[in-house]
């Protein structure tokens, strides 16, 4: 009864850390629309290589989420273009790397408590250093795979304007 209890609790552990890992939420790569007004217009995609043809508007492009800088540039004959830079920022899905920090925390401060309750640093510390040991692997292994980060806009629109 005790090893099966102890598998479930083993179990449960793997689920909390893996649900705190961006990567099951985000893939490596991600998908941005793009628009525009007329449509028609040639999309070119420029992250860091030469820039790669992403098709005419309306059109969707895949680009790495790694990738920094980006830039969509997007043409059409008679119109002046227009270039739309890509921001990469941290995603929401990286929060979810705090539950495990945050039960490795509380246990680890909890676990000082016990051994010595009259030091309040002793506990801090421990708590702290528990939370930053849950965190450093999912966080680590969301930047490794580029799932903690998206760029922004996430979906581009743009009224192209007539040469003069």
């Amino acid at each position: 009864m005790y090893i099966k209890s102890m598998r479930h609790i083993s179990l449960l552990a793997v689920a909390f850390i893996a649900a705190g890992c961006a990567t099951i939420a985000n893939d490596q790569k991600e998908k941005i629309a793009v628009r525009s007004d007329p449509t028609g217009a040639v999309v070119s995609v420029d992250c860091g290589n030469a820039p790669i043809y992403g098709g005419m508007t309306p059109a969707v492009i895949i680009i790495e989420r790694t990738a920094d800088p980006c830039s969509v540039t997007i043409a059409k004959e008679g119109y002046v273009e227009k270039t739309v830079d890509l921001q990469q920022t941290l995603s929401r899905a990286t929060l979810g790397n705090r539950v495990p920090g945050v039960i490795a925390g509380a246990f680890l401060g909890l676990v000082a408590a016990v051994i010595d309750s009259s030091d309040d640093d002793w506990i801090a510390t421990a708590a702290v250093g528990g939370y930053e040991a849950g965190t450093g692997a999912g966080n680590a292994i969301d930047r490794k795979t580029g799932a903690a980060y998206k760029h922004v806009p996430g979906e581009i629109f743009v009224k192209l304007d007539p040469e003069p």
